[in-house]
């Protein structure tokens, strides 16, 4: 009896140093402080494994050769198209290339510089469209960039993900409150962004008098107000996820960790042993600049094409960078997190789904007001009304869904249809200039 029981007790002990090896093996482990931080480890991995199953797919190697074909094309002056769809195209593999890299950089640095090397680069595509864009005087293009992306971010994105995982099942579960609070804050954060939209297109009653006029410096004076606010906001936001409430976030990340815990990855070691040996500290660094840059060629090409694009196609001037740089700029890391909602981590996806969008209307849009402002250029925060509209709807929409707590297929379809939809309405909308008209 006694030798059974030293049986079992050996045969425990082994056990537990093989689940502990496999922790402390794994390139991506720390030695975690918090439930949160144990629950960043185990996402993060497998995030990251998804992006690199998809940016080592054959096709999407194939397809960095239309990297330097396409940056050659637009130096040339290659027609508008060619150079337009090559530069789009070799984002595909840019995006997933920079994705991994900053998530190797990432491990080297704190908590605090990791959210902000992976808020910046997480949404590189609207950053330096936006950026790009506001030095060439194509305004409105910085405003279709970041409206694109956030209607992915609640129309086609959570779409996608609840019916992939939702097909066989009768409910999709997720956590209510911090789904709650998150939701309220990006619908909060949206009607902020339309504030100076609202003033322009609703006038004053006053139709006599000149001074009820809104003038366009109003416009950019409330602009640079709302985007001080939002700015601050995102600090009152990280503050209170990470100190005041953050036992909110630790509850619900104790979910995502069971979830994520027993869920098996198949490959794992193969994928990441692959990366670390690709990707060193020093070699990660050396290659994220060098990816920086072609990125950002690539994207200089695309923004001096897409009017000429457009005017060629006959469409709105709005349509590619609403539409096709959104989607295809993106499509990796949208569809890592498709990916992972179709292995049964909804809540997961949905969380970031909600931080990509609290990401762009926190950081991204306030920071290139602040940009212009330091470069004395009049970036606002004034939309088209049409994409303003939309805008407001897939938001209301997107909260309605998820704000029970679950969601099923049927009403991921009707996300997805809803999209496009409006990409439909996008497309047959009469062409705008690519600049802000001015206010009387």
């Amino acid at each position: 009896m006694q030798s059974v029981r030293h049986r079992h007790r050996q045969l425990l002990l082994r056990q537990l140093d093989k689940i502990s090896a496999s922790f402390d093996s794994s390139p991506f482990s720390r030695n975690p402080d918090t439930p949160t931080e144990l629950v960043r480890q185990l996402w993060q991995p497998f995030h990251h494994e998804t992006i690199v199953h998809i940016g080592c797919h054959t096709y999407v190697k194939l397809l960095l050769a239309t990297v330097p074909i396409g940056i050659a094309a637009g130096i040339r002056g290659w027609p508008v198209q060619v150079v337009f769809l090559l530069n789009l195209v070799a984002l595909v593999a840019l995006i997933p290339l920079v994705a991994v890299l900053v998530a190797d950089l990432s491990l080297a640095t704190g908590r605090v510089l990791d959210g902000l090397l992976r808020a910046t680069m997480g949404n590189a595509v609207e950053l330096i469209v936006g950026i790009v864009a506001m030095k060439r005087g194509h305004l409105h293009m910085v405003h279709s960039t970041l409206i694109g992306s956030m209607l992915c971010y609640t129309l086609l994105v959570p779409g996608s993900c609840f019916a992939l995982a939702g097909y066989n099942k009768e409910h999709l579960h997720f956590d209510r409150t911090l789904i709650n609070v998150m939701s309220s804050l990006m619908v909060t954060v949206c009607m902020a962004l339309l504030v100076p939209t609202i003033m322009a297109t609703f006038p004053s009653l006053d139709t006599v008098s000149p001074q009820a006029a809104v003038t366009r410096q109003e416009i950019v004076f409330v602009s640079r107000g709302v985007a001080i606010t939002l700015l601050v906001l995102l600090g009152v936001f990280l503050l209170f996820k990470l100190k005041s409430h953050a036992s909110i976030f630790h509850l619900a990340g104790a979910s995502s960790e069971n979830s994520l815990g027993s869920q098996s990855f198949p490959g794992r070691g193969v994928t990441l042993k692959r990366s670390t040996r690709m990707f060193a500290p020093r070699a990660a660094l050396i290659a994220f600049l060098v990816g920086m840059s072609c990125l950002i060629m690539c994207i200089l090409c695309i923004v001096d094409s897409a009017n000429g694009v457009a005017q060629e196609l006959g469409i709105s001037r709005a349509f590619p960078t609403l539409v096709l740089v959104p989607i295809i700029g993106n499509s990796t890391r949208y569809a890592a997190i498709v990916a992972v909602s179709g292995k049964g981590h909804v809540e997961s996806s949905v969380r970031a789904i909600i931080n990509s969008m609290l990401h762009i209307t926190l950081f991204v849009s306030p920071g290139l007001v602040i940009l212009g402002w330091i470069w004395d250029l009049p970036m606002t925060l004034q939309l088209d009304t049409f994409e303003a509209t939309m805008l407001f709807l897939a938001t209301v929409v997107m909260n309605h869904v998820i704000q029970d707590g679950r969601s099923n297929y049927f009403d991921g379809l009707m996300l997805v249809g809803t999209y496009i939809i409006s990409v439909a309405a996008f497309y047959m909308r009469p062409g705008i200039d690519s600049t802000p008209r001015p206010i009387s």
